[in-house]
């Protein structure tokens, strides 16, 4: 018989074995399964994104296709544009006389007698320059004088240039676009000399001048929130009695927005380098590659459809009238979020109306006196507390101690109760009265535990009292303190605030 035990254990222990084993190799089927799963989606993902990617690159290389037998009837306004890029590559290399370039006209677009006309000034030759000038405007006077501002430009011609910046950087509005974006940095990083930098700083303070007030009062605030900003972390060590009140911590505050400010102006008015150029040639062949007016469309879409071929993004080219923001926000941006020499001394001169206002009304806020006592609440007691003290206090710790008494009535009452018992208790073992025993026995312990109870509440409530009565002398006192020291410190920072606001005001002048 315990040989049959001894085979069936065995057996059942080989069964476990194989079943153990059998569950592992399902459970490792299963996880190789999944991560076969897994790798398979992946990579029916990737083929499916290469076989759209592969379908819409084919689809664009069609349509390329066919949109270059349209323009290859524009052969004369192709070679124009050629030609114009070896002109301009010259120029920016250091050609001095570039020849002719004997352009077969191409009726109505701009860039053939624009490009005759840069090729002439560059040589000299006003006179032919002046003719082909004519002709250009007539067809396109944006375009035209945009060019040769950053033709002249590129050839390091400056001077010749700032004629033509006048006439391509106009009159600002609301937004400006790509290319006034950037001759508004060149003209204040110095591309174009002094005059650059007048042209576009009168550009900016006639736009300033033409606001409405309302919309003036709206941008002085944005200029104030920008400047305190930084100073907006601020955190004024004062007793926590005290932090509430902004009569104390504003002054701090306002004293550091004040040395933010003046940190700013010096260093965006710090005299730098000026530029010698400006790099325009994105500009330049963004300008010259759009094309005449009827192949304009079909020459963006090319450029889209290869962009999709080559890299496979879809996104739009950006042109050199496209808005590039707001002309307010990038002001105050350059001011107080970029960092460029150039444009952030240019806008603290265009922007030092609001700069000089912000100073003048924080010097304003910081000169309005500290109030002489602030009432705080103390241990439940509103008490007025300033520099030398609170006059109120020796009141505020009599009201402490009488609120803190406590009657001794009670105490002489179970007292008397406790004394009550003894006497009974005398009379009983004097008269043998077992039976008034127990009675007399409970009222001396009645008595003893009441009288205990309220002398010692009484004793803890007197200490409580002396306790709350030191508490409130210390937090008086510290409040006392924090208050001399706020006018002390105050005296000082109305001084650091004037000078700051002074400093402010000399570099704007």
């Amino acid at each position: 018989m315990s040989d049959d035990w001894w085979t069936d254990y065995r057996q059942n222990r080989r069964i476990r074995e194989l079943q153990d084993e059998v569950e592992a190799a399902r459970s490792h089927a299963a996880q190789r399964s999944r991560a076969l799963q897994s790798k398979l989606s992946q990579v029916q993902g990737t083929i499916e994104r290469r076989l759209d990617r592969l379908a819409t690159s084919f689809d664009a290389f069609v349509e390329l296709s066919d949109i270059r037998l349209e323009l290859a009837v524009f052969d004369r306004e192709s070679d124009v544009r050629h030609r114009t890029r070896r002109l301009l590559m010259g120029l920016a290399e250091g050609a001095s006389d570039p020849p002719p370039l004997d352009l077969k006209d191409s009726l109505g677009y701009w860039l053939n007698p624009a490009a005759e006309a840069l090729s002439a000034l560059v040589r000299g030759n006003e006179a032919a320059a002046d003719k082909f000038i004519a002709e250009a405007v007539s067809r396109d006077e944006d375009r035209t004088t945009l060019f040769l501002t950053l033709g002249l430009a590129t050839a390091g011609r400056h001077d010749e240039a700032v004629p033509w910046l006048s006439r391509s950087l106009p009159s600002l509005g609301t937004t400006v676009t790509a290319v006034q974006r950037q001759l508004w940095i060149a003209c204040a990083n110095g591309a174009f000399g002094q005059p650059g930098r007048d042209h576009i700083e009168r550009r900016l303070t006639e736009l300033l001048d033409e606001m409405p007030p309302e919309a003036t009062d709206r941008e002085l605030g944005r200029w104030q929130q920008a400047i305190t900003g930084p100073a907006g972390k601020t955190r004024v060590s004062l007793p926590r009695e005290l932090q509430g009140d902004t009569a104390l911590t504003e002054p701090p505050v306002m004293a550091e927005r004040m040395t933010v400010l003046r940190t700013r102006v010096e260093a965006a008015l710090r005299p730098f380098e000026p530029a010698p150029a400006s790099d325009f040639a994105d500009l330049l062949n963004t300008l010259v590659d759009e094309g005449s007016l009827g192949e304009r469309d079909l020459v963006a879409r090319a450029r889209e459809l290869r962009q999709i071929i080559e890299t496979g993004s879809t996104e739009r080219h950006v042109a050199w009238d496209a808005p590039a923001g707001a002309t307010l926000d990038l002001l105050r941006g350059d001011m107080f979020e970029r960092t460029a020499r150039g444009p952030r001394a240019l806008a603290a001169r265009v922007g030092g109306r609001w700069i000089r206002s912000i100073a003048d009304d924080l010097a304003r806020r910081m000169s309005v006196p500290l109030p002489g006592a602030v009432t705080v609440r103390l241990s439940g007691q509103a008490l007025p507390v300033g520099p030398d003290g609170a006059p109120a206090l020796g009141e505020a710790l009599e009201a402490i101690d009488r609120s803190a008494a406590i009657s001794r009535t009670g105490e002489s009452q179970g007292l008397a109760v406790a004394i009550t018992g003894a006497v009974v208790l005398v009379l009983t073992i004097v008269a043998r009265l077992p039976m008034l025993t127990v009675p007399a026995a409970v009222m001396i312990l009645v008595g003893v535990a009441i009288w205990i109870k309220l002398w010692r509440d009484r004793r803890r409530a007197t200490k409580a009292a002396e306790q709350d009565k030191e508490r409130l002398a210390q937090q008086a006192r510290i409040i006392a303190e924090a208050l001399k020291e706020c006018h002390i410190s105050h005296r000082k920072l109305i001084a650091n605030a004037a000078s700051d606001r002074d400093v402010i005001l000399t570099v704007l002048a």
